[in-house]
């Protein structure tokens, strides 16, 4: 027992000894425990050998003493921990000590590990990562150019195909990606695993000055499979003036205009954070005059429904003119669901956060009926195309119900308490081995408790 004991107790004055880089001790504890300098040591979630975690503590003298006094496994993989924002860890496995030096951004002890150690500059962790990814990621031009004098491979994807340019535009690294295409002629238009390219991610990130640079070196306007947008409509979604701008004389007359339309559409109010009918008005006036100028007139394919009262969206100039001299908000924020209902399509998650959003603002002037009324309608589109419902989107029903009882109207139709049991139903019947049935089985509990 006393053996034992004893290399517990050697266990920890050598981890201990890195972790806070007490150089002289650990070189002592080593060669009194010298089968210890490629033990994988564990702490917290973290798992490494004392080379890797000096690496991680950025104890250069250590990492320096090891290379020169043992000879540790310079390939040695681990797993290391890092913080990120609001609270979240974000673990790393199969990481050398080479890449944790690159990605805590120490670049003495990455020369030290490619100069003395020989470390392989090219070693993948679990998803594919490298050292020329971290020093792209924590936007160390130097250090990049450095690995690649040393034969670093520049091309190499994360899995799901996500390139350094990608990484680069979307943490709006303008150095790094002129970088990548200018030198190194990265693939401008390469996609990931969504379709989605390095303008993309510039969008995604609102840097302008690279969606331009982007543009003028050839990024194609290409849409996207997870979210069925363009770079350009994405733009135009989230209400980005400048971005959209950035994309005249790079794209077609028609996608254009429909960023116009989409744009005017989304300050519609019924996009959640941002509401201006003025510019509404001022961009859906001049896509009518482009489509004029263009000879691109409004094709409209969709059928009327009975949601917009079998009403059609505007089809000419004059159309709208006359729907603005009603002076109606009502009807404005309706022509804007119906140009994203064109534009995005029935099956889009967009569309659909479009009309639950504005069920939800006649909620907030208690028109309840009205509200379940879209809400049913959204609900029904995710049937017909078979989209899962998020849970939290069901229990906003009984929300909806509770309000109702506070403000003494109760006037639930039967119709629509009937129909929403057979969406719940329907929704338990689809994720019966899901982790949302029992969420949503009390949710269908709570419906048949006001029925």
């Amino acid at each position: 027992m006393a053996f034992q004991s004893l290399a517990i107790d050697n266990d920890e004055l050598i981890h201990n000894a890195v972790r806070q880089g007490h150089v002289i001790s650990l070189e002592i504890y080593l060669n009194q425990n010298p089968t210890h300098i490629n033990k994988l040591f564990t702490y917290n979630q973290s798992k490494w050998t004392p080379l890797l975690a000096a690496c991680y503590y950025q104890h250069e003298h250590i990492v320096r003493m090891l290379l020169s006094r043992f000879k540790p496994d310079i390939e040695a993989k681990g797993t290391v921990v890092f913080d990120m924002i609001s609270n979240q860890k974000d673990i790393i496995e199969d990481v050398s000590p080479l890449w944790t030096a690159a990605a805590v951004d120490h670049f003495d002890i990455v020369r030290l590990l490619i100069e003395q150690g020989h470390a392989n500059i090219n070693h993948l962790t679990k998803t594919h990562s490298t050292t020329f990814r971290v020093a792209c990621y924590n936007n160390n031009i130097e250090m990049a150019k450095y690995l690649l004098e040393h034969g670093a491979n520049p091309y190499q994807t994360k899995i799901g195909n996500y390139t350094n340019l990608m990484l680069s535009a979307g943490r709006r690294y303008f150095i790094i990606v002129k970088y990548l295409v200018n030198e190194l002629k990265c693939n401008i238009n390469e996609q990931d695993e969504n379709g989605q390219t390095a303008l993309y991610y510039a969008v995604k990130s609102c840097s302008y000055e690279i969606v331009k640079f982007l543009l003028e070196n050839g990024a194609m306007n290409i849409c996207d499979k997870l979210r069925k947008v363009t770079p350009l409509m994405r733009a135009a979604l989230y209400g980005e003036i400048n971005l959209i701008e950035a994309f005249d004389g790079y794209c077609s007359d028609l996608e254009w205009i429909e960023a116009k339309e989409l744009l005017g559409a989304s300050f519609g109010g019924c996009v959640a954070h941002f509401e201006n009918l003025n510019r509404t008005v001022e961009y859906l006036a001049e896509a009518f005059q482009l489509r004029i100028q263009k000879n691109l007139p409004k094709t409209l394919s969709i059928e009327p429904s009975d949601i917009f009262n079998f009403c059609s969206e505007c089809e000419t100039l004059e159309q709208f003119n006359q729907l603005i001299c009603l002076n109606s908000k009502e009807n404005l924020h309706i022509e804007t669901i119906r140009i994203h209902q064109r534009l995005l399509g029935d099956m889009s998650k967009d569309y659909h956060h479009v009309l639950r959003y504005y069920g939800a603002i006649l909620a907030d002037t208690h028109r309840y009926n009205d509200c379940l009324r879209w809400w049913f309608y959204e609900l029904d589109l995710k049937q017909k195309y078979n989209i899962s419902s998020k849970k939290e989107h069901l229990r906003n029903f009984i929300d909806i119900f509770l309000e109702m009882k506070q403000n003494n109207q109760m006037d639930i139709s039967i119709t629509s308490l009937i129909r929403m049991l057979k969406i719940i139903d329907n929704e338990l019947q689809l994720d019966f081995i899901n982790k949302n049935f029992d969420y949503n089985l009390h949710t269908l509990l709570y419906v048949r408790g006001y029925s």
